[in-house]
């Protein structure tokens, strides 16, 4: 079947695609979080994942004219922001500070920075019981290489298929599942002294 005849999210970028603004605000809406998350799971920086994100939603926004329904809107905007991450680290090549997304940000003057809300936190005292463990997963996950961390969290913290990361990563099936086979891997090898 169509994406545009069973997903609601293409129906509304074909909207904006014939010039309905208001389609473009629902999906700004339902995948800022989203793409910050994302993007903040790559590079540990509140401030540069926001940034990275701004620069997922001006692709989609300029990519209006082209944009052809092919699979599920998701698919695609993941697949913008896996392009828009490993080009951000093409570029800077370098170690980001891994912040725990428990602890309040601060920016440079010591004022904390506006977090985003998630629906599924949980109570203060699972939150304190996981911190530790959440830490040691962030740096194992920070020390995949950048195609294999893609991999990894689109399938895990996205829950995407095999099938969708592929084409997010414009890669085929079967090498999406060797990345993630060795990812999960050397993350084992990673915690293994700690899980």
């Amino acid at each position: 079947m169509l994406p545009e005849r069973t997903d609601p999210d293409v129906r509304l970028m074909l909207r904006f695609k014939d010039g309905d603004e208001d389609g473009f605000r629902k999906l700004f809406s339902k995948y800022q979080n989203q793409m910050i998350n994302f993007c903040f799971r790559f590079c540990s920086d509140r401030v540069l994942a926001e940034d990275l994100a701004q620069e997922v939603f001006l692709r989609v926004y300029r990519a209006a004219g082209r944009y052809r329904p092919d699979a599920r809107f998701s698919t695609w905007i993941y697949r913008i922001a896996v392009n828009v991450c490993l080009n951000e680290f093409r570029k800077l090549k370098k170690n980001y500070l891994t912040q725990s997304m428990n602890r309040p940000v601060e920016d440079a003057h010591g004022s904390r920075v506006t977090e985003y809300q998630d629906e599924n936190q949980s109570s203060a005292h699972e939150m304190l019981a996981s911190r530790q463990r959440d830490e040691q997963i962030k740096r194992a996950l920070q020390k995949l290489p950048d195609q294999q961390r893609i991999a990894v969290v689109l399938r895990i913290y996205n829950e995407f298929s095999y099938d969708e990361i592929a084409r997010q990563m414009a890669v085929s099936e079967g090498k999406v599942k060797t990345l993630i086979f060795r990812g999960r891997q050397q993350l084992k090898q990673s915690l293994a002294g700690y899980l």
